[in-house]
């Protein structure tokens, strides 16, 4: 475990746009709009209410579109997993530690992303913490699943990094983890709809702003979908190619 740390640690990217990147867009967007109740979203929140949950998706985009398979394909083509199939620990132990460390620098990116916006701009989170934490584990786990797919189907390291990174880049800016939905064109709504990191963005802001998951039965539906067919074809695929 402590190797796949200093790797992610070592790697400028993941660490930057977990936490540098998201900082960054706290203080730019927060000096741009403030958090006064805004029209957009019908004076009931503030630019930086919506923004902060929009921030968690990009954040769980990161660790889990980004970064997970990158990792997972560069210790494939390496033959890293080969070498520890010759030991007790064996490959799949390796990959689960590797998606655990993922996912924990993913929770705790998130987790300082939420307590910056309360300390700069006092966000309102009035939705209910045991709702608020299964709508972020299950947005991890849909995330994570389409970045094991990823790996899991692009056997060429280079190959995974492009498409990571394309579906990575698409999202975060056409999805409203960056740029708020409610400003971009009608068009531009309706396609960011076939995207999973909208369906995140809204499960997460519908519940930091208290909507119970009565409110969010669609996200979640096409969340579990997603978790449930990457996970699966992507478990397949590894059995087939052995990734060794």
């Amino acid at each position: 475990m402590q190797m796949i740390v200093k790797l992610y640690i070592r790697d400028f990217a993941s660490p930057f746009f977990s936490v540098a990147f998201p900082l960054g867009s706290i203080l730019l967007f927060g000096s741009i709009f403030g958090n006064e109740p805004n029209e957009l979203f019908n004076y009931q929140h503030g630019s930086m209410d919506a923004m902060i949950p929009a921030l968690v998706g990009m954040v769980i985009a990161v660790n889990g579109i980004m970064t997970l398979p990158l990792n997972l394909s560069e210790f494939m083509t390496n033959k890293v997993y080969k070498r520890f199939d010759a030991t007790p620990m064996g490959k799949g132990n390796i990959i689960l530690v590797q998606v655990f460390v993922y996912l924990l620098a993913a929770l705790l990116s998130t987790v300082i992303v939420i307590v910056a916006g309360r300390i700069i701009y006092n966000i309102n989170i009035v939705g209910d913490w045991f709702v608020i934490i299964p709508a972020i584990l299950l947005s991890c786990v849909a995330i994570f699943s389409m970045g094991f797919f990823i790996a899991a189907i692009f056997k060429s390291g280079k190959v995974a990094q492009v498409v990571s990174y394309i579906v990575y880049f698409l999202m975060i800016f056409i999805s409203g983890a960056t740029v708020p939905l409610e400003i971009m064109p009608d068009n531009i709504r309706t396609f960011a709809n076939i995207l999973p990191l909208t369906h995140v963005v809204n499960l997460l802001q519908g519940t930091f702003h208290g909507q119970g998951i009565g409110e969010q039965v669609t996200a979640i539906y096409i969340l579990v979908g997603i978790a449930l067919v990457c996970g699966s074809i992507g478990a397949m695929m590894y059995r087939r190619r052995k990734w060794a």
